[in-house]
């Protein structure tokens, strides 16, 4: 009668934590989503990136060059709501990955983790179950050729001597006591010496045996908005569930209880590390599909979830329409990484040139387009009131930087980003290429020269252009390229940029007035307006008289 009182308060006591868990859990995610703040953890970039490295990077997907110039991963920061590192990386690929037939990208799961507020709970609450965990690779078992254990065999002889020794104990205690010192002795020394080379194995299984119980969880839920996928989902979990059992043996002695210490010796002793690892190894073979089925799904819903969050903390946002014709209009466009915003709308054509001065807001307008255009065809999600495309593969050249150790100059590291961009405009793929300061890295003539040439070259090819530059001198050198500029106003003693985008070439001069306002000398100032009034004119510089007044 005690034992069995004992036993029935430590079931009620287990019974009760994990009822203060699961309410504590839904606290957060009610809190989370009423404040529209999220208090997942961020993770290292070497670690979401896994299943996008691992996938090798898709032929014509969002490139390294384009991914760094338009800082997407402060995009993928802001938008990562997700629970697991299944979830995450599958958003971080996701993100990468442009889709150009796709139409609905994912939209009815969107509206159903937008709308359905009981499912995304209990969804959240077993995928905050799984959690993060940095660093498991669990998408590498989908690609990745593991090494089984060889000669599993005398692995397992070696784990029986123990129990064989115990049984000659019967007929000799000197002899079955000495065997299975013996045993034991050997056992410790084949454990340790050769467990360095599953340890790392391991702590990613442990992960892959928590993908598989999360989405055997998913499988129970009842509701019918989610039948499909639970469906999906049961059919991957069936074939691979018997991992766990094999995984609970592996995780012997890695708690905090008062028995752990004794089950870590039982898992040594009879070398169950080994033995287990060749089972699990050997059914994730027998059944990659549907584990890469089952991580996929996990993924995906855990994407979706973050999706349907980041817009609600955006507020307004819109689903993009797609086009056959190669135009791009939009309406209250504003970049996801700037707080409070300037709106911009306008209706861009096949090739757009854009001029206007330093800080007037030309880099952050294409930036913007340019990361509206892969969020429009990767999530479905845009931030302005309405967004028509032409889908394309999004590529740039902006932030170029020279490379020491390749020993590229600042002018050759430009131009190996703008011949990428040819190349792929040349292979027929439809593109959007965005082009920020055309080759500045040269002298005038060169640039300009060069830059005309390039953008003749451009109009005989598909896909969008959008060219940002300071050279005024190519608003009337090239035919075809619509002009747009941005403007500022000099006044008594600040610059105003209005940082909206206008049509036609810039034609405001305030270099020069920003020189006065800066009280540079009078001199100077007064004949850099005579030296520009006079190219203007003749079109050819003239010598700077040595009329200075000095100091």
């Amino acid at each position: 009668m005690k034992y069995i009182f004992i036993i029935t308060a430590i079931l009620v006591i287990i019974f009760i934590s994990d009822l203060m868990k699961k309410r504590r859990i839904k606290r957060i995610i009610e809190k989370e989503w009423q404040e529209k703040k999220s208090f997942s953890i961020d993770e290292p970039v070497d670690s979401v990136s896994t299943f996008w490295k691992n996938l090798g990077g898709q032929r014509h997907g969002v490139d390294e060059v384009t991914w760094r110039d338009l800082s997407m991963n402060e995009v993928f920061q802001k938008l990562n709501y997700t629970q697991t590192s299944v979830g995450s990386e599958y958003l971080y690929q996701q993100l990468h990955t442009i889709q150009l037939t796709d139409q609905d990208r994912d939209e009815p799961l969107y509206k159903l983790m937008q709308d359905n507020k009981p499912l995304r709970t209990r969804l959240l609450y077993d995928l905050k179950l799984l959690g993060k965990r940095n660093h498991t690779n669990s998408s590498a078992f989908i690609h990745k050729e593991y090494t089984n254990i060889k000669n599993v065999w005398l692995y397992f002889i070696c784990g029986i001597l123990p129990i064989a020794s115990i049984g000659v104990i019967f007929f000799s205690m000197k002899y079955g006591l000495l065997s299975f010192i013996l045993s034991i002795c050997l056992n410790i020394v084949i454990y340790y010496t050769n467990r360095r080379h599953l340890d790392i194995s391991l702590y990613e299984i442990s992960y892959v045996a928590g993908i598989i119980r999360t989405g055997k969880r998913m499988t129970n839920i009842k509701d019918d908005s989610f039948r499909p996928y639970s469906k999906s989902i049961s059919r991957s979990v069936e074939p691979i569930r018997k991992m766990l059992i094999l995984e609970r043996v592996v995780s012997l002695g890695k708690g905090s209880g008062d028995f752990e210490g004794l089950f870590e010796y039982i898992r040594i002793i009879f070398l169950l590390d080994f033995i287990s690892y060749f089972f699990i190894i050997r059914m994730l073979k027998e059944n990659r599909d549907k584990y890469e089925a089952l991580w996929k799904s996990i993924g995906k819903i855990d994407a979706g979830i973050a999706v349907a969050f980041y817009r609600r903390t955006i507020g307004d946002y819109c689903t993009p329409d797609f086009i056959g014709s190669e135009e791009l209009l939009f309406e209250d466009m504003v970049h996801p990484l700037i707080e409070d915003p300037v709106k911009n709308g306008s209706q861009l054509n096949k090739l757009s040139l854009i001029t206007g001065s330093n800080a007037s807001g030309k880099s952050t307008f294409m930036k913007a387009v340019a990361i509206n255009a892969i969020l429009a065809q990767t999530i479905n999600t845009v931030l302005a009131t309405r967004w028509t495309m032409k889908p394309g593969y999004v590529l740039s050249s902006m932030a170029i930087q020279d490379n020491v150790i390749d020993g590229d100059s600042y002018f050759k590291a430009e131009i190996k980003s703008l011949k990428r961009i040819m190349n792929i405009v040349q292979s027929g793929v439809p593109c959007l290429a965005f082009i920020d300061e055309i080759l500045r890295g040269t002298n005038t003539v060169e640039r300009i020269a060069a830059s005309a040439s390039i953008m003749e070259w451009l109009k005989n090819y598909q896909g969008m252009t959008m060219i940002a530059s300071h050279d005024i001198e190519l608003t009337t050198m090239v035919e075809g390229f619509e002009n747009y500029h941005f403007r500022e106003t000099v006044q008594q003693d600040s610059v105003y940029f209005d940082y909206k985008i206008h049509k036609g070439p810039s034609k405001t001069k305030n270099a020069i007035k920003l020189l006065e306002q800066m009280k540079y000398p009078r001199d100077v100032t007064e004949q850099a307006y005579r030296l520009a009034d006079e190219f203007e004119e003749s079109g050819e510089w003239k010598v700077p008289k040595t009329s200075i007044t000095r100091i």
